[in-house]
């Protein structure tokens, strides 16, 4: 099975396959316990196999939430140190690369280093308020899909696009699910013989791109792997390299929002909604428990589906797209986000969190630049229901190959 978390799990554990230069870094304390002003040192050596490399060079910038940035060249010989602080609530971000004697960076040579660390972690807010009418317009565009007759059309398929067969004891389908606007696609499984009532739900949903969803099979649920964007699913790779630069080039990153309704996400979101109603239709339902996963813009759809989706039961995400849109407007480090317009707060991450009463488990990036820990402390800051978040050092928007540091918050468990 394949899925787009499945890649940020396994690579934590990849250590053992890689016998190369390494940049390993840490800070001296738990990193998100830093005070407002309070020194933060970074130590990070550079190293093969165990032992020092020397005679290189470590290029290194540091930079803020706060504004402040410097950097500088050092020697590889010892473990280069680089104290900061920070003025106001929000996180550092250290960068360590292998260069020359000029400081040019040496490609190649081995993995760059990203480190992080947060002063008043507790004190990260979302940059801007939500819109005022945001439960409004989600109630009736929910009602809106809700009332029309959701009519799923599925084919059984018995091998991948590749000719890899699924397992016999399973049955796989591929779904065409027609409401209003284009129809939700994917795939969706269960165990072959399934009693009525017997299967939980897990939706898995995927990160920004143009392929199609992997099947995902599970012993004891029903999956369901939910396409993106509403297009075939079990085509060959020139099919999707065609609409990466085509229809779907560049999609959800309008200049312009006259409406909620003409995000690309509003669309999204209400395929993803029915996908899993025609989910919970299902005689193999046990009409109880629905997990919903995902990975960036995953976990963003993880997060909206667990509040416009009141079945939601558990909610595990990594590295969570679109939270706190508006950071870079305060001058918070910015990511990977489209523009904050006034008509995109409506899907800004932290606001579906917010109204989420399901536990939570989030894991995250503390040198993820793609979705800046600012957003995601935001995040986890916003949550009133039961909620996990581990910050991984060293971790962009994947995981790293080797073991680094993780540092834990949890809030409101039973």
């Amino acid at each position: 099975m394949k899925k787009f978390g499945t890649f940020l799990l396994l690579s934590s554990f990849g250590a053992a396959l890689f016998a190369a230069p390494l940049l390993e870094g840490t800070c001296d304390k738990d990193a998100l316990s830093y005070k407002i002003g309070e020194k933060i040192t970074f130590s990070v050596k550079l190293s093969d196999g165990g032992k020092p490399v020397k005679g290189m060079k470590l290029k290194y910038n540091m930079r803020g939430d706060d504004g402040k940035s410097f950097g500088g060249l050092a020697p590889s010989d010892a473990p280069l140190e680089v104290q900061t602080s920070l003025d106001k609530p929000g996180f550092v971000h250290l960068f360590v690369e292998v260069a020359d004697e000029s400081g040019n960076p040496i490609k190649n040579f081995c993995r760059q280093y990203n480190g992080g660390a947060a002063a008043a972690f507790d004190e990260i807010k979302p940059a801007t308020s939500e819109p005022p009418d945001f439960d409004s317009y989600w109630q009736k565009r929910v009602s809106e899909y809700f009332s029309a007759p959701i009519k799923g059309d599925l084919e059984r398929v018995y091998q991948d696009p590749k000719g890899n067969k699924y397992p016999e004891n399973y049955e796989v389908y591929k779904f065409s699910i027609a409401t209003i606007g284009d129809p939700a696609r994917g795939y969706i499984t269960f165990p072959k013989g399934a009693k009525e009532k017997s299967l939980k739900i897990k939706a898995n949903f995927q990160g920004y791109g143009w392929a199609p969803p992997s099947v995902a099979i599970y012993p004891d649920a029903i999956g369901l792997s939910l396409c993106s964007h509403s297009i075939d699913v079990d085509k060959q790779k020139e099919y999707y390299e065609d609409l990466k630069r085509g229809k779907l080039k560049g999609f959800a990153w309008e200049k312009e929002l006259a409406s909620p309704k003409d995000s690309y996400f509003d669309g999204m979101l209400m395929r993803d909604l029915c996908a899993i109603r025609y989910a919970k239709s299902l005689p193999q339902w046990d009409g109880k428990n629905l997990e919903i996963s995902g990975g960036s813009m995953g976990a963003f759809q993880s997060f909206a589906m667990g509040a416009l989706d009141k079945n939601a039961t558990k909610l595990t995400v990594y590295v969570p797209w679109m939270a706190d849109i508006s950071g870079k407007k305060i001058g918070r480090l910015g990511g990977w986000l489209p523009d904050p317009l006034p008509n995109r707060l409506y899907f800004d991450t932290i606001n579906f969190a917010k109204r989420i009463k399901c536990p939570i488990y989030i894991r995250a990036g503390l040198g993820d630049y793609v979705c800046p820990p600012s957003g995601e402390a935001a995040l986890y800051n916003s949550i009133s229901a039961p909620v996990t978040i581990d910050f991984v050092q060293d971790a962009t928007h994947g995981f790293p190959p080797h073991k680094t540091a993780e540092y834990r918050r949890q809030k409101n468990q039973n």
